[in-house]
């Protein structure tokens, strides 16, 4: 499997540096006006990949391997399959990357100078009494988001639906004044979509502008379609690799242990995506207003069934007993999450997004190396203890 490790290897490092390229470029662009809070608010692309996508880069190393000399030397037309199959995933992450480029834009993405210019509308307004802002300026808006973020769980009550319905009575808590964050006072709710439209403009025309446009943002082009491909790459093979468990079984009897022990290690790595993913949702509500009612459908919620999949497919090395329980929990967890999805949002944005607090992002990082550690020094199983495990 020299070729295929070779393979990978070269592509992970690729991808992998990319990770740590785009947090070490946002950090040295932003380290005058508190790099952290613009790194907490935008977890899911700023903290996630540089640490358990990492991770799950590691943890996918060796299925990746496998599932690569897999398809190469003992599937019926492996070549060609796994060629048009790549081409197909690098495509679909360069059009999904497209996809996900658009409005509202982020504050990441406009130059430091250019938020340090900004003093809101009008021009040297601080929001201290009520309206005294049509639109406050960015950074103080981030420090006070950050701030509040700290100290409460969740702001989704900050977060009230801008899409009213013009052949219905106006819903009561849009006539009650309430704190709103792009104005800076409290505002009722129709004044407050109106002041998160004029602050999401704003954004968008610093960005639309080379001149204002930051340099994180600039070379995102390149960064975000890895990004993409990366997770696109880790589902799939995730996938493929319950479809072909018997053909692993097979050809790489002796890998499996450390196979399985990598793949649930990469599952709950990823697991945290989609968590930072929808904490940043959160706390684009509060800047830009939620334009849509019910439930809002973010991509990184593929992850939640994939992890679930694998969670069936890859507790073998459990005894049986255990492999139940580990199933059934999975299967409550998700039940759990789709029936109190809101609530762990704000638990989300308190402990993984804007309300991040440094001792839980250290403990973090020391799980994110836990799990390294797990990964580079595997159990040995005695044979006949998988013997028995399967039986």
């Amino acid at each position: 499997m020299t070729g295929a490790r070779i393979f990978v290897a070269v592509a992970y490092v690729i991808l992998g540096a990319s990770f740590l390229a785009s947090t070490g470029l946002l950090i040295a662009e932003f380290r005058d006006i508190d790099w952290l809070s613009m790194i907490v608010a935008h977890s899911h692309l700023f903290f996630f990949f540089p640490v358990f996508g990492v991770l799950a880069l590691f943890a996918f190393y060796l299925p990746s391997v496998v599932f690569t000399d897999l398809y190469w030397r003992h599937l019926p037309y492996g070549k060609l399959r796994f060629l048009l199959g790549l081409a197909v995933v690098a495509a679909v992450s360069w059009l999904v990357s497209s996809y996900l480029d658009a409005k509202p834009r982020a504050l990441w993405e406009v130059s430091p100078r250019a938020l340090l210019a900004d003093r809101g509308e009008p021009a040297g307004c601080v929001g201290s009494g009520e309206g005294a802002c049509r639109r406050a300026p960015m950074l103080d808006v981030l420090t006070k988001l950050r701030q509040e973020g700290q100290q409460r769980l969740g702001l989704s009550k900050f977060a009230r639906s801008c899409q009213i319905d013009p052949m219905l009575e106006l819903p009561e808590e849009m006539s009650k004044p309430r704190h709103c964050f792009p104005a800076n006072a409290r505002l009722s709710g129709l004044e407050c979509c109106q002041a998160q439209q004029r602050f999401a403009d704003e954004v968008a025309r610093l960005e639309e502008d080379p001149g204002q446009r930051s340099r994180a943002a600039s070379y995102d082009v390149l960064f975000l379609p890895l990004k993409t491909f990366f997770v696109l790459i880790v589902v799939l093979i995730g996938v493929l690799m319950t479809v072909w468990r018997n053909k692993v079984d097979q050809h790489y009897g002796e890998l499996v242990p450390a196979i399985e022990r990598g793949i649930i290690i990469g599952a709950f790595a990823m697991l945290l995506w989609p968590a930072m993913d929808y904490a940043y949702q959160q706390t684009a509500n509060v800047l830009y207003g939620r334009w849509q009612s019910g439930p809002q459908l973010r991509l990184s919620l593929v992850i939640a069934p994939w992890a679930l999949l694998l969670l069936f497919y890859f507790l073998r090395r459990l005894s049986r007993r255990g492999e139940i329980v580990g199933q059934v929990a999975g299967v409550v967890t998700a039940g759990v999450a789709l029936l109190r999805y809101e609530d762990l949002n704000d638990w989300a944005l308190r402990l993984l997004g804007t309300g991040a607090h440094p001792v839980v992002i250290a403990v973090l990082c020391v799980v994110a190396v836990a799990g390294l550690v797990a990964l580079l020094l595997p159990r040995r199983v005695a044979p006949e203890s998988r013997l028995a495990e399967r039986a």
